[in-house]
């Protein structure tokens, strides 16, 4: 389901953060997305309709996602907690007629342990 909401733009302008950006725009919209588990990987598909590739912009930590896509007066905008750990290096990101696809890794906890070796 989408949520649209209108801009607060004086709550805005107090928020130092991401402010300009997001006061330009008349709507927020929580875009139409799906995240689904497969294999060692977490997979997200977010449609993002008319939005130029340019106009994406993503971060992300090592157990959250966050979006913010721009379209004349409409913001998308998408914040996930991911529930597991990933490895922000491995992130890959395609863009395509308005459809973004996303791979996240896990990060499995064992590639950066010890070895602890018998005597």
């Amino acid at each position: 389901m989408t949520q649209i909401q209108t801009v607060d733009k004086n709550a805005c302008e107090e928020e130092k953060n991401n402010c300009k950006e997001e006061c330009e725009c008349e709507y927020s919209i929580t875009p139409r997305y799906q995240a689904w588990s497969e294999d060692d990987n977490i997979e997200l598909r977010v449609v993002l309709p008319g939005v130029d590739k340019k106009d994406v912009e993503m971060k992300a930590t090592t157990d959250r996602f966050m979006l913010r896509a721009k379209r004349d007066d409409v913001l998308y905008r998408l914040d996930l907690d991911l529930n597991d750990e990933i490895d922000t290096k491995k992130i890959k990101a395609e863009y395509h007629e308005g459809l973004l696809k996303v791979t996240f890794v896990r990060h499995n906890p064992l590639d950066d342990a010890f070895v602890v070796p018998i005597q």
